[in-house]
């Protein structure tokens, strides 16, 4: 798709798949901000503000994207205000969630944000339990080392709350990882 800091030139729309909207740093670490899944478009920052792209777009499977270049964009924003409006209630629900998301790396530590994303996964995934993505994507979800997710996830597997294999996780005690969330003093050692 593109990749942070590239000069903006359309708008995506997902047809089919799922496109992880991600920051990456020079140092090669990388922080999934958000999924885009079918309906969902992106890459309009760039386009509303003129400025680079703040985030790389890759697809994590198969997909399709419809491109709507820059200028049928904007053609489109000025015939069809209830786009606009749209546009302006998408941005503002990213704004708040790019806040929750700053909330949570200020204020809460590995243990509260892993819970908090595997409890969010499976809430995305119909509270199924069983989810599909390799412990480096979580951690990347988390803003956490490869490392140091797979360490607590271990901790959680051996106390009966989740299995891992490779490219899945399947959550067994939800209640167990709630309460984490919201007291993370009771998983010290």
């Amino acid at each position: 798709m593109f990749f942070q800091t590239d000069s903006p030139n359309a708008v995506y729309l997902v047809r089919q798949g799922a496109i992880a909207i991600q920051l990456e740093n020079p140092d090669g670490r990388e922080l999934v901000i958000n999924e885009m899944v079918s309906g969902d478009c992106f890459g309009e920052l760039g386009i509303l503000t003129g400025l680079p792209r703040s985030a790389t777009a890759k697809a994590i499977v198969d997909s399709q994207v419809l491109v709507i270049p820059q200028s049928i964009f904007h053609e489109m924003l000025e015939q069809e205000p209830s786009l606009a409006l749209r546009l302006l209630e998408i941005t503002a629900r990213r704004l708040q969630n790019s806040s929750k998301r700053e909330e949570s790396l200020a204020f809460h530590d590995a243990q509260q944000r892993l819970a908090r994303q595997l409890l969010h996964l499976d809430e995305m995934a119909a509270g199924k339990g069983y989810l599909y993505l390799s412990q480096e994507d979580l951690a990347q979800r988390a803003g956490l080392t490869r490392q140091t997710a797979a360490t607590i996830l271990g901790r959680w597997r051996d106390r009966g709350w989740l299995l891992t294999g490779r490219g899945y996780i399947v959550l067994l005690d939800r209640r167990e990882l709630t309460r984490l969330t919201q007291s993370p003093d009771i998983d010290r050692e």
